[in-house]
């Protein structure tokens, strides 16, 4: 399955592709939001994990355009802002969130997550992420406990 990594540093990309590739993903990348929308029209995704902050449209403006245009296709945010805005942290469309700096491990775990929900979505297209699945991922990336009342 194809995994759409979006960052402006170069760099990021190429660490999270050699994190990923060995465990059988194909990925792709952009390095801006305009650039990941093109190769979303030309390849069939199942995961986009996209930087937040960026310049120009940034990563919200990214998750807007795919729920809208691409509803199967699991969005993971990164962000360097440990304290994410409830706001922002419920935001529709979005799967789970990677708080910079991450460790491989939690990138391989929030895509696994992602590409199982695709698989649900692609076969029940009008499926989106509820705002539990979103907040138990985000809080599962960040190393946090279960909220209370999980097992």
């Amino acid at each position: 399955m194809h995994v759409l990594i979006v960052d402006d540093e170069q760099k990021m990309c190429e660490l999270v592709s050699r994190w990923l590739t060995p465990d059988g993903h194909d990925i792709l990348q952009a390095h801006d939001a305009e650039a990941a929308l093109t190769i979303l029209e030309q390849q069939p995704v199942a995961v986009v994990l996209c930087d937040r902050s960026m310049p120009g449209k940034d990563g919200d403006w990214l998750v807007a355009q795919v729920r809208q245009r691409f509803p199967d296709v699991a969005v993971i945010l990164a962000t360097a802002d440990d304290a994410v805005p409830a706001r922002i942290s419920m935001q529709e469309g979005v799967l789970g969130y990677l708080v910079k700096p991450f460790r491989a491990d939690q990138v391989r775990g929030a895509v696994n997550d992602a590409i199982a929900w695709h698989q649900a979505a692609a076969r029940s297209p009008h499926r989106q992420p509820r705002d539990a699945d979103r907040l138990d991922a985000f809080l599962r990336r960040a190393g946090r406990p279960e909220p209370k009342g999980k097992a």
